[in-house]
């Protein structure tokens, strides 16, 4: 094999190379849209696992649940994440009962479609399907 068909087969093999590889990452990890919306998906997981954590903080300060996730904002060092940080819906929050309560929001994936690493913070307290899903939680 001579040098100048060399110098030709060897840039074609290696854009074959990257573009499979391209193709394998968008099948695995799926087009940008998609990962932005499982990132924000992410973000309302976090929320919401941040206004339970507050909440059961609030219950050790005051010995009940706050009324409304205003008054959860209302305590002094509770960041309290509010509002969908996509859409800017108000995340839904309502008392059951003396000790539990219901955490709503809105997902535009399943976390279950996605592979493992699509969602590393998402455990089974936290899965979620497609559309406005709700989390009973309770303080004990």
């Amino acid at each position: 094999m001579n040098a100048s068909r060399r110098s030709v087969i060897f840039p074609a093999i290696v854009t074959v190379v990257v573009v499979c590889a391209v193709v394998a990452a968008l099948i695995i990890v799926g087009p940008p849209s998609v990962q932005r919306q499982r990132n924000m998906d992410e973000v309302r997981v976090r929320n919401l696992a941040n206004i339970a954590l507050n909440v059961n903080g609030y219950v050790a300060r005051h010995r009940g649940l706050p009324a409304d996730l205003d008054a959860l904002a209302k305590e002094p060092g509770f960041h309290i994440p509010r509002a969908d940080p996509d859409t800017g819906k108000p995340y839904g929050y309502q008392i059951l009962g003396t000790i539990s309560y219901r955490l709503c929001a809105d997902f535009t994936t399943n976390s279950s479609d996605a592979p493992d690493s699509a969602y590393p913070i998402v455990d089974v307290a936290w899965a979620h399907g497609q559309g406005h899903q709700c989390f009973d939680r309770n303080t004990e």
